[in-house]
């Protein structure tokens, strides 16, 4: 999904006019902070389905640029949760229904990582 793609997404769940241009100056920023945010999320779905890692919290600049995070995170927890930073100073109702959306999503998809254990004590 690129930039321009997640910010046409969370406008429409917004009911937001494609042509709207209301919020062309904060979406790159606050996409930024949700790849931070959701950085671990990302990298714990990443391991669970065999794939490596990513080893840096990606930057977005242009509208071009690719998102890669996996398609769950991109199709619903970074849209909500852009929709709901579009709301903190605008509308709180809205900004509560977005924030728990975007909550929930992230619990939905939050799993453990099979790791091995040691016995380090060499108890019996």
């Amino acid at each position: 999904m690129t930039v321009k793609e997640l910010y046409e997404l969370a406008k429409a769940m917004m009911f937001e006019k494609k042509t709207s241009k209301d919020y062309d100056g904060y979406y790159k920023p606050y996409i930024n902070i949700l790849l931070s945010e959701n950085f671990g999320l990302n990298n714990n779905l990443r391991i669970n389905a065999g794939k490596e890692p990513l080893t840096d919290i990606p930057l977005i600049e242009l509208d071009s640029d690719e998102i890669p995070y996996e398609p769950v995170v991109c199709r619903e927890i970074l849209p909500n949760g852009l929709a709901m930073y579009f709301f903190i100073d605008d509308d709180l109702s809205k900004f509560n229904v977005f924030n728990t959306n975007y909550i929930n999503a992230q619990t939905k998809y939050m799993k453990g990582v099979d790791t091995s254990v040691s016995d380090i004590y060499g108890g019996e």
